[in-house]
């Protein structure tokens, strides 16, 4: 189980490319919804949540922008027009 960001005071690493996470938010506690913390990983833009109050794996966010799809779309070849 990684250590949580509160008990080594660094952010994350990212899972996908491995570097270094910046802190981007932090969601309070209201009511039932527990504290989190949000980090993006600037190189691929993963975001990961975690809930420090929690015992077991941190809560990942499966929020990464997936590239654009390339187009399907065949151009016709130009014609030449006389």
């Amino acid at each position: 189980m990684p250590a949580q960001p509160s008990e080594t005071c660094l952010p994350p690493r990212c899972e996908i490319c491995g570097v270094g996470t910046a802190q981007i938010g932090k969601l309070p506690r209201i009511g039932l919804r527990p504290l989190i913390y949000v980090y993006k990983c600037d190189a691929c833009n993963k975001i990961t949540s975690i809930e420090p109050d929690r015992q077991d794996s941190p809560t990942i966010s499966p929020t990464v922008t997936p590239p654009m799809p390339k187009s399907r779309i065949k151009k016709a070849p130009h014609k030449i027009s006389r």
